[in-house]
């Protein structure tokens, strides 16, 4: 308890082990991991590469995949 009589959520985070083992079974089971986010309750999350938004093309690019250049 602190002395304002609250007490504080307790933080469990994960250690090296414990990623590493999340790390290599989402591997094992073909996701490509592109990284992790880690919370303060001991959350871990995987994050693949396909998830994430392909980066915007440039003009040149857009231009250039529709045949106009």
């Amino acid at each position: 308890m602190t002395s304002q009589g609250t007490t504080r959520p307790a933080r469990a985070y994960p250690g090296k082990v414990a990623i590493r083992h999340v790390v290599q079974a989402a591997r094992d089971l073909g996701l490509d991991v592109a990284g992790i986010e880690v919370t303060l309750d001991g959350t871990i999350r995987v994050i693949e590469a396909r998830a994430q938004a392909p980066a915007p093309q440039s003009l040149f690019d857009q231009l250039e995949a529709a045949g106009k250049i």
